[in-house]
This record gives structure tokens, C-alpha cells and sequence, in this order.
């Protein structure tokens, strides 16, 4: 797990598909199809937000050393 919040693109991308995945989910379990599937998306909904800020904290750069003035 950490491997892939070390690369940006694999956690932004991962987080993105599951944006992807996640609003058909919801759409189609709160018209016609199983209420599970609402669950689902809305789950997939909330990692998938949540990845980012999470990479962001777990795995931010190391801050450069301010020159003196």
C-alpha cells in the first residue's frame, strides 16, 4: 500500500477510477437496481476522496531548508 502512495500518478489514478466506478454505482442502485449498489458507490465515493489527502499526509515531501536572508 504504501509503494502505491508513493507514486502520484498510480494513487491519483487509482482514486480516479474510483470516482468513475463510483457514480454509475450510485446512479443505477438509487433508480432501479439493488440498494446495495448504492453502498458501494457511495464506499467507493469516500476512499476515493480520500486517497489523496491521505498520500498527501502520509507520504509528503520532505521540506527544503528556507535560505537565510
Amino acid at each position: 500500500m504504501v509503494a502505491l502512495l508513493k507514486s502520484r500518478l498510480a494513487y491519483l489514478s487509482v482514486s480516479f477510477i474510483l470516482f468513475l466506478i463510483a457514480l454509475p454505482l450510485i446512479s443505477i442502485g438509487t433508480t432501479s437496481g439493488p440498494r446495495f449498489l448504492l453502498w458501494i458507490g457511495l464506499a467507493a465515493l469516500g476512499v476515493g476522496g480520500l486517497i489523496p489527502p491521505i498520500a498527501r499526509l502520509v507520504c509528503s515531501p520532505e521540506p527544503s531548508a528556507a535560505p537565510d536572508d
